[in-house]
């Protein structure tokens, strides 16, 4: 099942707002998870550990989160998946627009696997 982290560019009031409306969605701000202690953690230790507990990483973040991936995808390193926002589709601050594409993107994909995958959220529609 997709399970949601969100990482810290990302507000905690998203992942309150999409708990909400759709308590089934298991969705969680780097803030709120593991009581915020890996604020400010490199991206690998967090891609880790999110792995270890089947997280896949909601980011805004497309400069240092590929790099890291490319290099685990040539060493077999297994992470719990990322999934990419672009500032141009989402921007940053249109939290209705986020919670609106996280919820919708959840209901298509929840039951797919999401180890080791990378997907881009669309726009929601309307």
């Amino acid at each position: 099942m997709l399970s949601l982290l969100l990482d810290q560019h990302i507000s905690v009031e998203i992942a309150e707002q999409v708990r909400a409306k759709r308590p089934e969605i298991p969705i969680r701000s780097l803030y709120e998870w593991r009581n915020g202690a890996f604020i400010g953690a490199a991206d690998p230790i967090i891609l880790q550990a999110a792995a270890a507990e089947s997280l896949t990483l909601v980011t805004y973040d497309r400069q240092t989160i590929p790099p890291v991936l490319r290099e685990w995808g040539i060493s077999g390193i297994a992470h719990g998946g990322v999934l990419f926002v672009d500032n141009r589709t989402i921007a940053t601050n249109d939290f209705g627009r986020l919670i609106r594409a996280l919820i919708y993107y959840w209901d298509r994909e929840q039951n797919n696997g999401w180890a080791n995958r990378i997907g881009f959220l669309p726009a929601p529609l309307g």
